[in-house]
């Protein structure tokens, strides 16, 4: 068996890309680079250039969708701000009215009283790099929705009698606002995922990273933000180990399933189950520091997302026999107590 480096998988404390995130990814690079036509094996000089580039294409996306994770994560944080600068715009024009309504006057400043507001704004422009791909005007058509809804909430109302909220007080609203969005709100999802296609997926990832940026800001200003993904950084060593290993090894992977299938046929399996079922075995063989069962759970996990209703006891079964038969012949080593899990 061709050896293959071990992957990455101590991925920063303070990551929004978790590693069932990464694998999600992988997963979705993979089954785009076989829709293209090819069979998840890495080309070489000796195939045309047509599959080469392909081939780069999709390891290029793939680091671009992980990217693009990161990218939307600070887009949303700077949601209140955003709103308060549109609230701010409606409060300028009541302001120059005749009879100014002075009730809606100091409704319009709700966000802007909130300086944890402003910290987050400043965290997100600090991140942001010269080509950030979101832009909130696109979505401002919304703006008048998201504060009628504020309307109806009573924890809106409760805050909006103090002109200087406390820090914890602004820490506990915004944790509400986001709550209310993210939980009560399916038309606000449902913009979401008509403006980026990737929020389905990213969605638990990134607002359990808003609720804890919001927990870890400091009345000083700090605000914890993690470091944005880079070529080197361990998010992206991940994706590429566990997309080029698998396509490396795909046919040596369906010749080790074959051993332990009866009536082996790659054709009868669902795409998505046999690619997370070569996932699986690039993580068994390859990430030393990965335990077996956190791996099993992990893929049974994206499979009931990600394939058929029935995969997830095929792919179960499938995995179950591979690691004995795999343990039995000294083919899996692990080593070190493993890191997080998720």
């Amino acid at each position: 068996m061709e050896i293959v480096w071990p992957i990455l998988v101590s991925l920063h404390p303070r990551s929004m890309i978790s590693r069932r995130l990464v694998r999600i990814k992988a997963l979705q690079a993979l089954y785009s680079y076989q829709q293209g036509g090819n069979t998840e094996t890495i080309p070489v000089q000796s195939v045309n250039q047509s599959d080469q580039a392909h081939y780069q294409n999709t390891l290029t996306a793939l680091f671009d969708s992980i990217n693009q994770s990161y990218d939307f994560f600070l887009f949303l944080l700077d949601l209140p701000y955003q709103l308060s600068a549109y609230l701010l715009e409606k409060q300028a024009l009541e302001k120059s009215k005749f009879y100014p309504d002075q009730k809606k006057i100091r409704d319009f400043s709700i966000l802007d009283r909130m300086p944890l507001v402003k910290y987050l704004h400043r965290a997100v422009e600090d991140k942001k790099g010269k080509h950030f791909p979101f832009d909130w005007s696109e979505l401002a058509g919304q703006f008048d929705q998201y504060y009628e809804w504020m309307q109806s909430w009573e924890f809106v109302h409760d805050i909006n009698i103090f002109d200087a909220p406390t820090f914890q007080q602004q820490q506990a609203f915004l944790e509400e606002f986001y709550a209310n969005l993210f939980e009560t709100k399916e038309s606000f999802f449902d913009y979401l995922n008509d403006y980026y296609s990737g929020w389905s997926d990213d969605e638990l990832y990134t607002t359990r990273e808003i609720e804890k940026t919001i927990q870890g800001s400091k009345e000083n200003g700090q605000v914890p933000i993690p470091e944005k993904p880079h070529q080197q950084s361990e998010e992206i060593e991940m994706a590429h180990q566990l997309f080029t290993t698998t396509c490396k090894n795909s046919k040596l992977y369906e010749s080790q399933v074959a051993e332990i299938s009866d009536n082996w046929d790659p054709s009868r399996i669902a795409i998505m189950d046999l690619l997370i079922i070569k996932l699986t075995l690039t993580e068994f063989l390859h990430c030393p520091t990965i335990p077996v069962k956190v791996t099993i759970n992990e893929y049974l996990e994206i499979t009931k997302n990600y394939s058929t209703p029935n995969s997830s006891r095929f792919v179960n079964g499938v995995l179950d026999k591979l690691r004995i038969v795999m343990e039995s012949q000294g083919l899996i080593h692990k080593s070190g107590r493993g890191l997080r899990e998720k």
